[in-house]
C-alpha cells in the first residue's frame, strides 16, 4: 500500500497535513471548514511575513498561515 506524502502546513498555530499541490482553500475546506468559510466571507489571510496570502495558491511544507477572526455584527444590538 503506497500512501501520499504529506507536508506540514500551520494554520493559526495548528498543524495540518497536506497532500503537495494542495491549495490553502482546499486544506481548509478539509480540514478547518469554519475557517475557509471565513475566507469566503472576506477575512483576511497572511503568511508568517503578515503579507497578504492567495487561498487558492498552492501551500508548501513549513508555511504559516494566519486567518484574521473578522467581526460580525449580529441582527440584535445593544444600542
Amino acid at each position: 500500500m503506497v500512501t501520499s506524502p504529506t507536508i506540514p502546513v500551520f494554520v493559526n498555530g495548528r498543524v495540518l497535513a497536506a497532500v503537495p499541490g494542495t491549495s490553502l482553500a482546499q486544506l481548509l475546506g478539509e480540514h478547518e471548514p469554519t475557517l475557509l468559510a471565513s475566507i469566503l466571507d472576506g477575512a483576511p489571510v497572511t503568511d508568517a511575513r503578515v503579507l497578504p496570502v492567495d487561498p487558492d495558491a498552492p501551500v508548501y511544507s513549513g508555511a504559516i498561515y494566519r486567518v484574521s477572526a473578522r467581526g460580525r455584527l449580529s441582527d440584535a444590538s445593544d444600542a
